[in-house]
């Protein structure tokens, strides 16, 4: 079905209806007749207070020790006894990491002993007397273990060799 007559009959309707409004808008604005008659003037009343002599207004400034006042309402207040100090305690040593090393295996050719170790996914090989970055120093390998120093503080560390 085609609809296409109320398209334009109701954009037509619609007109008429907004002009039929601004005329009615037009004729009962037209209708207020605007006020010609001015405001009359007021007059003031001038009213002035004169002090008399014998009012001492001295008497009502507070003396400069009375300035802060007694009662603080802001103040803590608290009926517990006062806690008694604590001395401040000295602040822990400070102490080396564990170890960020696994041992993975070693390997020794012509007398000489190379480990290997991991760190994160990082294999290195080492052997003593060896500084890892600027942070670690290998001091000895035994079958047993590794002995290691944190250069930083010098703590010596041993790590346990897996048989």
């Amino acid at each position: 079905m085609n609809f296409a007559f109320l398209k334009t009959d109701l954009s037509k309707r619609a007109a008429l209806a907004v002009l039929a409004l601004l005329l009615v808008a037009g004729i009962v604005a037209g209708r207020e007749k605007p006020s010609l008659s001015v405001p009359e003037k007021v007059n003031r009343i001038e009213a002035r207070v004169e002090l008399a002599d014998d009012i001492d207004l001295s008497k009502l400034e507070r003396p400069a020790a009375a300035q802060a006042p007694h009662n603080d309402p802001f103040a803590r207040r608290s009926f517990a006894p006062p806690a008694p100090q604590v001395a401040a305690a000295e602040p822990p040593k400070p102490v080396a990491p564990p170890l960020p090393f696994r041992y993975m295996g070693r390997l020794t050719q012509d007398g000489k002993t190379e480990v290997f170790l991991l760190r994160g996914e990082e294999i290195l090989s080492i052997a003593a007397g060896r500084k890892i970055d600027a942070q670690y120093r290998v001091d000895a390998v035994t079958d047993s273990a590794i002995r290691i120093t944190y250069l930083p503080l010098r703590t010596r560390q041993s790590l346990e060799l897996a048989q």
